[in-house]
């Protein structure tokens, strides 16, 4: 008896072993991957708050050796950066509003109606969202041309709303195909329209992927650099990729320093616009990609 529960120890204390070895190497596996992945992110957050002089030390120092928010005074101070700043939070927060609206709308249109040329349309939008940006940046100058919207801000925000459409109403389609119809059915036997219905019983549901859709059209109008490189062309109307890059001359640039710490404020901003909706934005990546 003994010996058979001395077996039974060593048993479970190889099997305890082996799971402890493989939880140690998914541990190591990830922090390796998170390390590569956030090191240039950290780097650029250190160089930030190091003197300028501090920037062209060789061998580079990891830590700075004098701390120093210089570069971020300076940038509020002798840049355009809160200029920027608030162009690109317009044209972000106004393509992903428009594109939430018309997503949804449209997504819950595809997921419960059934009608001659829906299947057409739907293929169509999902190819125009296939096509490059390089592609349709030309139609799009000369259609905001034509139409006087030329160096505006309600430019970038069609032409980002364009861009990010087609992606929300494949996703939300997917996602409203996920809630049961009889939802709706029940709520309309109580009294209630289709549109209220829609409202009160199918949106809410769909949150989560509600704002799947809304990290991903804000970080794209948030990030976007082409559209606003070609359809605007006055120092008022810049937004922050686009005034973070005319700091970078042919020869030199115009402060490591500034350009750092710009930096790291554009993405310090994208970082939080992400965690506030990711209690919202996992369960629809989970259910509205995958159901349907």
């Amino acid at each position: 008896m003994s010996r058979a529960f001395r077996l039974g120890d060593v048993a479970s204390d190889g099997l305890l072993l082996r799971e402890l070895s493989g939880k140690a190497l998914v541990f190591l596996t990830a922090f390796a991957a998170a390390s590569v992945v956030g090191f240039p992110f950290i780097w650029m957050v250190l160089c930030s708050v190091k003197m300028p002089a501090e920037l062209y030390n060789a061998p580079p120092a990891f830590l700075p050796v004098d701390f120093t928010l210089r570069n971020y005074a300076d940038l509020f101070i002798q840049t355009g950066f809160p200029r920027y700043f608030a162009n690109s939070l317009i044209v972000a927060v106004g393509s992903t509003a428009l594109s939430l609206l018309f997503g949804a709308v449209g997504g819950y249109a595809l997921a419960r109606f059934n009608f001659f040329g829906l299947a057409i349309f739907a293929a169509l939008s999902l190819l125009c969202y296939m096509l490059p940006e390089t592609l349709v940046i030309i139609p799009l100058y000369m259609l905001a041309s034509y139409v006087g919207l030329q160096d505006t801000l309600v430019s970038l925000i069609a032409a980002n709303t364009a861009f990010t459409l087609p992606f929300a109403l494949w996703f939300m389609r997917a996602y409203f195909r996920s809630v049961p119809a009889s939802f709706e059915e029940s709520a309309m036997l109580d009294g209630c329209t289709r549109f209220e219905a829609f409202r009160r019983v199918t949106l809410p549901i769909a949150l989560p992927g509600v704002a799947s859709v809304g990290v991903f059209a804000f970080n794209n109008a948030w990030n976007e650099f082409l559209f606003a490189l070609v359809l605007t062309s006055s120092e008022r109307n810049k937004t922050l990729p686009l005034g973070l890059s005319t700091w970078i001359g042919q020869d030199s640039i115009y402060s490591w320093g500034m350009l750092l710490a710009g930096s790291t404020l554009l993405t310090l901003f994208s970082m939080a616009a992400y965690l506030i909706a990711q209690s919202g934005l996992m369960p629809g990546i989970g259910e509205g990609g995958t159901k349907g």
